[in-house]
């Protein structure tokens, strides 16, 4: 038996068997293994974005199979798989899996080539000096905002309700709202049902109470939001855009409702704006 490639096509492997009397071809589809390693690859994967877009919450294993359509023993397989490489764990006496740590180390080295942080720091720390309010960098995990970075303000009073991690419901707080108003009604809609249980938890906050903070963020170009995630506390966001208008995150400030009007929200708002151009040809290369 003979075998060489006489088929133009790469994932076929021509075979020549010879007989007696007689020389029979026949042609192998070489392709079926490589596309069961790809689909493997691809429902992996699909699991792990499902686990991703419901941040600290998770998933159940009934909960991955009804997102996934897959079969109960396919999920445990996968599932099992993504634990032991440390892409995702099951906290003590929990059923449900997480992001696991080896995900914090990947986020870290995505952070140092970025870059976004060292970027945006120094705008925190403007924004943070002219106002006396605490600013903060919010990034996006699925349909939750994650505090990135934080500068405290000067004023006796600072609002410092976010520490830098801390994970909220996408739209309960200014930073989250900010961006949350840039997706496509779709996603909002497909985030807001993710989170539908979680909302009443951030000062009674409604589904109908958030689309119409979101359609008011639009019309205003930048997100005003007061007391749902911090009694008293008035918060301005303001997402950030780089060149090809993709959303990175967004910046926020905070402070007490008496020291948050209309006038002093309207300056935060123009204060942000003007610090964040300044470092908009950083943000184009992101």
């Amino acid at each position: 038996m003979d075998v060489y490639d006489e088929h133009p096509r790469p994932d076929f492997l021509c075979v020549r068997v010879y007989l007696p009397r007689r020389v029979h071809s026949m042609i192998i589809d070489m392709s079926s293994t490589g596309t069961r390693g790809t689909q493997s690859i691809d429902r992996t994967v699909g699991v792990l974005k499902d686990v991703v877009a419901h941040g600290s919450h998770g998933l159940t294993v009934a909960e991955v199979v009804a997102l996934s359509g897959l079969e109960r023993p396919t999920v445990h397989r996968i599932v099992q798989a993504l634990e032991r490489q440390g892409l995702l764990k099951r906290p003590s006496g929990s059923k449900r899996y997480v992001l696991g740590d080896y995900c914090r180390e990947l986020a870290a080295a995505f952070a140092d080539r970025s870059d976004l942080r060292s970027v945006c720091e120094p705008v925190l720390r403007a924004i943070s000096d002219e106002t006396a309010n605490s600013a903060f960098l919010i990034g996006r995990v699925g349909f939750e905002s994650i505090c990135l970075a934080r500068a405290i303000g000067s004023y006796p009073v600072q609002v410092l309700t976010v520490n830098v991690g801390a994970r909220r419901p996408l739209g309960t707080g200014a930073g989250g709202l900010a961006i949350l108003a840039t997706l496509t009604v779709a996603e909002q809609n497909e985030c807001i049902r993710a989170n539908a249980k979680r909302l009443g938890g951030y000062g009674g906050l409604s589904e109908s109470t958030l689309r119409a903070i979101i359609r008011a963020t639009q019309r205003r170009g930048h997100a005003v939001i007061g007391h749902y995630s911090a009694p008293g506390v008035i918060g301005i966001g303001m997402a950030l855009r780089n060149a090809t208008g993709s959303v990175l995150g967004a910046i926020t400030t905070a402070s007490i409702d008496s020291r948050m009007g209309t006038n002093e929200q309207h300056a935060s708002a123009m204060c942000m704006t003007k610090h964040i151009q300044r470092v908009q040809a950083s943000l184009d290369i992101l």
